[in-house]
């Protein structure tokens, strides 16, 4: 694998549904050899902060609307009822994103990561896209579903992440400045995809000079 001197590379990827985003972003990981997040970062900030999981899970790629219920763990293995808005979950899970970032090498699905990590030169920045009716079919291969459903689907899932993202970052989901590249998956496929985000990052990498190394 290539890296830096550090020898940490960090590549988050946006993606549309049913665009194979976390297919190629599994596979981007496979290929490099790292780590790989995606819901197991509310695992992962669920263990970190003591909070129920299932409060991450309900905040998971949702905007603050109204204060949730949270059980927060004390050190006298008491759980103890207190108020989190989403906002709060939002900022723990962005710091264990940025603690994440800091440790290791690794691929992040989603949850606003390329903003979160945005100040970092250790980081790549991918959105992954395809076109609607490619989408479509997808959906409806993964989710056995029909054409009205899959539609439902996607437009759902896209306006969530779109809402979210827009939410937390004032900046627009999907918009090709808010990231280094924005690629149509059904072009290359899934693992062409991710050979070509591979040969990206190296190129990148080698590019830099000596003292803007990651």
């Amino acid at each position: 694998m290539m890296t830096n001197a550090e020898g940490k590379i960090v590549i988050t990827i946006g993606r549309q549904s049913g665009a194979n985003g976390l297919e190629i972003g599994k596979q981007l990981a496979a290929l490099f050899q790292i780590k790989y997040y995606d819901k197991s970062l509310l695992e992962l900030a669920a263990k970190e902060t003591g909070i129920d999981s299932r409060l991450f899970e309900k905040a998971d790629e949702k905007p603050s609307n109204k204060l949730l219920r949270a059980l927060v763990y004390n050190p006298v293995n008491m759980y103890d009822k207190s108020l989190m808005s989403r906002d709060e979950l939002y900022e723990l899970q962005a710091n264990v994103i940025r603690e994440i970032a800091t440790r290791e090498s690794c691929v992040i699905i989603g949850r606003t990561a390329d903003y979160i990590l945005r100040d970092r030169p250790n980081c790549f920045h991918f959105f992954i896209h395809a076109p609607f009716d490619k989408r479509v079919e997808h959906m409806m291969k993964q989710e056995g579903v029909t054409v009205q459903k899959a539609i439902h689907i996607l437009n759902k899932v896209d306006k969530k992440r779109a809402h979210y993202y827009n939410y937390y970052t004032n900046k627009t989901w999907g918009a090709s400045a808010s990231y280094h590249l924005c690629i149509d998956s059904s072009f290359l496929g899934i693992e062409g995809t991710a050979s070509f985000l591979k040969s990206f990052v190296e190129r990148k990498l080698t590019a830099l000079p000596s003292n803007e190394k990651l």
